[in-house]
């Protein structure tokens, strides 16, 4: 099985339209979205259609997702989350709220965990990005393999090591195989809005077969996305870290 993961689209239609195009000839068999449909971007209620319609995928619930429902408070955000979430709120349909409302915290499939931020509390959204997380995570699961977002930045973690993935002087794409019986945290990075330094979208496949991941980089028009932004009345940062990716 090709499984896509990808997270933290963050009402970025153009960078989910990019990701969805490059991946259309990757042979991927079913996708799962980590979470954060919406925040920071301008278009939430098209990002969460797309995702909706995609065939063979399955969704979690991000924090900014549930805030945008008012479960989780968007009064303990950064000032530009908050106010990006309370003009998010004001977008939303009604079935969109319905949609977000329904989607759950983790999934646990094979030998396979997924959640948004963390496996052992989900709606508590730390960090999973050293050692001392890492290793709450491992003890959270009993799966090989635990798939998370949240950080916006690609990593890969096992017990006694965090390799923090650079792109800058690679074309696009970073594959390496996983078949040794290591347990391991993947961080899928970001669609929507990139932390790592690198302005393009990043998702993975998965490849159960061979055992190998394949971590893809995809350059869409920020420039485009920055205007929408402008546009909505957003924030002016949400716009000016896009093109920097931090």
């Amino acid at each position: 099985m090709r499984l896509m993961i990808f997270s933290d689209v963050h009402g970025n239609l153009d960078a989910l339209q990019g990701m969805l195009q490059d991946c259309a000839s990757r042979n991927v068999h079913r996708s799962i979205c980590l979470g954060d449909l919406v925040g920071y971007g301008p278009y939430p209620n098209e990002c969460i259609e797309l995702v909706r319609n995609l065939k063979n995928c399955r969704c979690l619930a991000g924090n900014h997702d549930l805030a945008a429902l008012w479960e989780t408070s968007p009064y303990g955000m950064s000032p530009v989350a908050k106010e990006a979430i309370l003009w998010t709120m004001d977008q939303l349909s009604v079935e969109n709220k319905q949609y977000l409302a329904t989607l759950p915290d983790r999934l646990d499939l094979a030998d396979m965990t997924f959640a948004h931020a963390n496996p052992y509390n989900p709606r508590g959204w730390r960090y999973v990005m050293n050692r001392k997380y890492a290793l709450r995570s491992f003890s959270a699961t009993a799966c090989r393999h635990l798939f998370i977002g949240h950080s916006h930045r690609p990593l890969v973690i096992t017990k006694n090591h965090i390799l923090d993935l650079h792109f800058q002087k690679i074309p696009g794409s970073i594959r390496f195989r996983v078949g040794d019986s290591r347990r391991r945290i993947i961080n899928c990075g970001s669609v929507g809005q990139p932390r790592d330094r690198d302005p393009r979208s990043c998702y993975l496949i998965y490849d159960s077969r061979k055992q190998r991941l394949e971590f893809y980089r995809v350059a869409y028009s920020t420039t485009k996305v920055a205007q929408a932004i402008h546009n909505a009345g957003l924030p002016l940062l949400l716009s000016k870290r896009l093109f920097k990716g931090i």
